[in-house]
């Protein structure tokens, strides 16, 4: 099974770490690997038909530390369809609206050549290369160019459509947007963790030593790693099947569906909401009588989550006492939905 992994984060950031992890992912997905980033406003796609272990070209990446971005897609093959090639190997990339779009695909779609096609045609023969075509075609036939929440709930729709004839894991990019889509029936997973300061100690999965990330990550960095299976020894949570979560600048800006929640975070989310304030954890603390380290563990799984956000005002970390909170802007509505409040 082929394996996805993508990072949105507020800041450009360096994926060692984590494309560390998911390069042994390649021992049984050994058919290619590909890289793509984003500079600036162009994408850079670095690929190869063959396996990420022992790869030199691989080597070379890991070793050049001019590689940034806000949004990383990597992928690891094993070949369904198509020849083990160049063409063949994603991510694939290609320009709209002066945009460059990358995509990534695990899974197979049945019959795939029944969605039309616009003026984007594939050039290998995969399935993967020829959606990502047709996803395209659709959205220049729709007229997207700045994307709304009304966009985001169509293009849910789309792959949707596609997931009625396979299986569908996908990554998608603008260089603005990060949107990842969970197979309807779950198929092989996808599972997604937040990081932002302080940061912990984690251990890495398949290599055997601990790293200290607050040793090697800058103090302001706040974003998202995506994969199809965790990475690190984090509490990394598991994508909603059939959803689809949309990321900007580190932060989840759409979901499609909401999270499963705990009553102690249905109460702390509902405390936050309905505050005409910003929320303190020393507040909620108080208010539901935990212990600091408890409210701090829901609070992290509510951030994690993508439903609420630090005040960008605080001069502490997100993690102390006299940290602030309110709700996620873009998701009120479904925040609202979910608590039955009636929000005039």
């Amino acid at each position: 099974m082929c394996e996805l992994l993508a990072l949105s984060f507020n800041m450009s950031v360096n994926f060692k770490l984590s494309i560390k992890v998911f390069r042994r992912r390649g021992e049984v997905n050994p058919d290619g690997w590909g890289i793509a980033f984003y500079p600036d406003e162009a994408a850079v796609v670095i690929k190869e038909p063959a396996s990420s272990i022992g790869s030199r070209l691989f080597n070379f990446l890991m070793s050049y530390s001019e590689v940034s971005s806000r949004i990383f897609i990597a992928h690891v093959r094993l070949a369904s369809r198509g020849e083990i090639a160049y063409k063949n190997t994603h991510p694939f990339i290609r320009e709209l609206n002066g945009r460059d779009y990358v995509f990534a695909h695990n899974g197979t779609i049945r019959d795939y050549k029944r969605f039309r096609l616009g003026r984007f045609k594939p050039i290998g023969e995969t399935d993967s290369e020829y959606i990502f075509c047709h996803l395209l075609s659709e959205i220049e036939r729709r007229g997207v160019v700045s994307w709304s929440r009304e966009d985001f709930s169509w293009l849910h729709g789309k792959f949707r459509a596609l997931n009625k004839y396979g299986s569908l894991n996908c990554l998608l990019s603008d260089g603005e947007y990060l949107f990842a889509y969970h197979d309807i029936e779950g198929y092989n997973g996808l599972h997604y963790v937040w990081r932002g300061s302080p940061f912990s100690k984690v251990k890495l999965l398949d290599e055997d030593f601990e790293i200290d990330l607050q040793e090697i990550k800058d103090p302001g960095e706040r974003g998202y790693v995506i994969a199809t299976k965790p990475l690190t020894s984090e509490e990394w949570l598991s994508f909603t099947p059939g959803e689809l979560v949309v990321l900007r600048n580190g932060e989840i800006v759409y979901r499609s569906s909401m999270p499963k929640l705990s009553s102690e975070e249905v109460n702390v989310l509902k405390f936050i909401r309905e505050s005409p304030h910003r929320v303190s954890l020393k507040m909620i603390s108080s208010e539901y009588s935990l212990p600091i380290d408890h409210a701090r563990d829901i609070i992290r799984r509510l951030l994690c989550k993508g439903l609420i956000k630090q005040d960008s005002r605080d001069r502490v970390g997100w993690s102390s006492q006299d940290a602030t909170f309110y709700t996620n802007p873009p998701l009120r509505d479904e925040i609202d939905h979910l608590l039955y409040l009636q929000v005039e």
